[in-house]
């Protein structure tokens, strides 16, 4: 498996069956203890049988874990300690490509995207290349970390991702910063059905504050040159400033 410089050995529990769903996810993983086991619960409820890979980035919480227990593969990358886009696109553009399945899901562990093998199979008998999103911002409406009860959101300022598509008819998917963005090399086909992918990036006020300053001190220097993930730069009063406004505009999406 490609996935850049520094590659490691993978941590898979072989004591457990190989999948063989329908689909393969690959995602990003540092420190998400508290929104892995909900992952993992939404893809393997919709697709049973799926494989999931993790590329964590040395997480230093229960992820891997978590990851483990529940049958999932674990392909660590070390970044030094920092956040670098950079690496994030090498991997997520090169590393679907030796997947078993010939459709494959690309993603942040924190995207969510609804949909189902009965309706990929449809797709699919409609010679459907690329699976068309519209991104929805996540808003808790309560002061708890209960993540199976929100239910709101807002429909995001940024582009929809192209983050599930067949293997089989894609030579290069080519993501830009933040994966918003991509130039596909291949047979394209879009869906003409757009499929919601819930982003819970809201989950609390406080989580919210604390994560981005964690991020804040990790992004890379790149990163900064380019301004790449610098909305992590925001003040713990703009993020307070910006939870409240996105509550006030969520409307019920799930």
């Amino acid at each position: 498996m490609r996935v850049g410089k520094n590659k490691k050995k993978p941590y898979i529990d072989r004591s457990q069956p190989a999948s063989n769903g329908m689909i393969t996810i690959y995602t990003l993983t540092y420190n998400e203890e508290l929104l892995i086991q909900f992952m993992i619960d939404h893809y393997r409820i919709r697709f049973p049988g799926c494989r999931i890979v993790f590329f964590d980035n040395i997480s230093t919480d229960n992820t891997v874990k978590i990851a483990l227990a529940n049958n999932c593969e674990v392909i660590p990358f070390d970044t030094g300690g920092q956040f670098q886009d950079r690496r994030h696109m090498e991997i997520k553009n090169s590393c679907w490509k030796d997947a078993k399945t010939d459709w494959v899901l690309v993603c942040d562990l924190d995207e969510l995207l609804d949909i189902n093998e009965a309706q990929l199979n449809k797709e699919e008998a409609s010679s459907i290349s690329i699976i068309r999103t519209e991104c929805y911002d996540m808003i808790n409406l309560e002061d708890n970390l209960d993540i199976a009860e929100m239910k709101y959101g807002v429909i995001s300022e940024l582009p929809g991702k192209f983050c599930l598509f067949n293997k089989k008819l894609m030579s290069e998917i080519n993501y830009g910063p933040g994966c918003h963005t991509c130039s596909p090399v291949g047979i394209i086909t879009y869906s003409k059905t757009v499929y919601k992918l819930y982003h819970y990036n809201s989950i609390s006020e406080n989580l919210t504050i604390k994560k981005f300053r964690l991020y804040r001190a990790r992004l890379s220097p790149e990163n900064l040159k380019n301004g790449w993930g610098i909305h992590y730069l925001m003040t713990p009063k703009q993020i307070r400033e910006e939870f409240a406004a996105q509550q006030v505009k969520a409307i019920k999406v799930r």
